[in-house]
């Protein structure tokens, strides 16, 4: 365990790889914010706890610095929130209130966009034609009815131009030692090479090649469709953490 000062105050206590935060650590900042958890190459990337001095606290899995996947939200006032993120809430999940009370459904960032209703009956995903092509034909993917619920989305679709351009043949390569003086994942590129490096550490024994074929080098490939399909494609992303 090796010990980092920087000169604003921060301190990262943890394990280095090529003079780079790699491994288990934990980053402490001059404000009394701390992050303790996986880190690669200098990201917050992996499982982790984010912990905030006025009592808020994040537990789940971040991805170049970014809530990701499955996580769980406690606030000070005893509220916990439990569901999917996308840096903010995006899809399923539950608010549950100090006095016990729950809001369930499909959440943009702190808006309940969606309520759900529950299900009498057993169904399995071949149910629903927005997911059964992500099916294979010899599944038997079976839901109990008392665990599940049954989501009815009504969305207003938005969609905007995908003028990126593409290049499906090539690996973008970083200038040698990049990492060593950029760690802005919101703006670098992320070639197929890379993004496939990343999802492996991120998801670990549960990863596989992704089926949505992502083009371009946006963070984001999904960013350009409309809501609905963003969100089902998300859900399915993580489909495996669910819980």
């Amino acid at each position: 365990m090796v010990e980092e000062y920087t000169d604003d105050g921060s301190k990262y206590e943890g394990e280095f790889v090529n003079g780079l935060h790699h491994g288990k650590g934990r980053f402490t900042w001059k404000n009394g914010q701390y992050y303790e958890g996986s880190f690669y190459k200098d990201y917050r990337h992996g499982d982790g706890s984010y912990y905030w001095p006025n009592g808020h606290k994040f537990t789940g899995k971040f991805y170049l610095n970014r809530r990701e996947g499955y996580g769980r939200h406690e606030f000070p006032d005893g509220a916990i929130f439990q569901g999917l993120y996308s840096d903010q809430w995006f899809g399923p999940g539950v608010l549950r209130y100090p006095g016990g009370a729950e809001d369930v459904g499909l959440w943009v960032g702190d808006h309940l966009i969606q309520l759900c209703t529950s299900v009498k009956d057993s169904f399995s995903l071949k149910s629903f034609p927005e997911y059964a092509s992500f099916l294979k034909p010899t599944s038997t993917t079976y839901i109990p009815p008392q665990v599940y619920t049954r989501f009815q989305p009504q969305f207003h679709s938005y969609s905007s131009k995908n003028d990126a351009r593409t290049f499906l043949k090539f690996d973008f390569i970083y200038p040698p030692y990049m990492e060593s003086y950029s760690t802005n994942g919101d703006f670098l590129p992320l070639p197929p090479g890379r993004r496939k490096e990343l999802d492996q550490q991120f998801f670990g024994d549960q990863w596989e090649p992704d089926v949505f074929q992502y083009k371009g080098f946006k963070r984001d490939p999904l960013s350009d469709l409309p809501l609905q399909p963003r969100m089902q494609a998300h859900i399915y992303k993580h489909r495996s953490d669910a819980h």
